[in-house]
């Protein structure tokens, strides 16, 4: 049986039903680090967890992980019209297909279907039954990027 999150070694991870992740989509990733980096002393580092296809900024808010990332929103990532800047809150669960499902029955609307985030995790995004979005997530065997 493989582990949960909370057991893996070496990263005590998010616990299922726990906000797990802070994603910010930017106009202008340059601009957004240093105000971040000047606002709230938050230090970035880039990641791999996009295997190359763009950039993704990873930052700590003090602590020793990652609390989450920035990337710049581009048309080739939203075909159908780029969305203004925001945050993604991530919340951590025990199946993200599972849970997709089941938000479904339960009214939501699944806005990106479960998808694997290369030598990450798993995630999805849904709509609650007022519109709300947020993100499901998995991490996978090994922690973070893997």
């Amino acid at each position: 049986m493989s582990q949960e999150p909370s057991e893996m070694a070496g990263f005590a991870g998010p616990s299922p039903g726990s906000f797990c992740w802070t994603e910010i989509a930017s106009t202008d990733a340059a601009k957004c680090k240093a105000f971040y980096e000047n606002v709230f002393g938050w230090k970035f580092q880039d990641s791999n967890a996009t295997d190359g296809a763009f950039e993704y900024h990873e930052y700590t808010t003090g602590g020793d992980y990652p609390a989450g990332g920035l990337y710049q929103i581009s048309k080739e990532m939203f075909p159908d019209g780029e969305p203004p800047p925001h945050f993604l809150l991530y919340i951590a669960v025990y199946d993200v297909d599972e849970n997709a499902r089941q938000a479904v029955e339960l009214g939501g609307k699944v806005i990106k279907e479960p998808l694997d985030i290369p030598n990450t995790g798993r995630m999805s995004i849904i709509a609650d039954p007022t519109g709300a979005m947020f993100a499901t997530f998995k991490m996978a065997a090994g922690g973070h990027n893997g």
